[in-house]
């Protein structure tokens, strides 16, 4: 799996039962400890955004009445805008031409081995 369990469980925390959030995340409900707005959320995790950021408004809008909606960066003007203005960059030339590199390193040659190394595709055990 390239996303932990605890990383998707945090992306979509607004729209998760508390049970499921309480038995994946932490055992306690502290609804201040997720992450409030998406500049928080992108720093807290590396990983990459799952599709529901790509596709799915209600993903920002929290069905718990003790945790607010998820903030979008001032650029935005909706949760629409964000998701419209990330699908156009997703879809770009720029991204296009440079997919393949993702998909080698997420996937492919780059994965394991001396070329992983060579682009710092590995993990530092600390």
């Amino acid at each position: 799996d390239v996303l932990s369990d605890i990383t998707y469980y945090v992306y979509t925390a607004r729209k998760t039962p508390k049970s499921v959030l309480c038995s994946h995340v932490r055992s306690q409900w502290e609804p201040n400890e997720y992450p409030a707005t998406m500049e928080r959320m992108q720093s807290w995790t590396p990983d990459e955004c799952i599709p529901e950021f790509y596709t799915d408004t209600d993903i920002f809008k929290s069905i718990h009445p003790d945790m607010p909606d998820l903030d979008i960066p001032p650029w935005c003007s909706s949760y629409e805008d964000f998701i419209s203005t990330h699908c156009m960059l997703l879809e770009s030339k720029e991204v296009s031409q440079d997919l393949h590199h993702w998909i080698d390193l997420t996937f492919g040659y780059k994965l394991t081995g001396k070329e992983a190394v060579k682009d710092k595709n590995v993990c530092l055990h600390l």
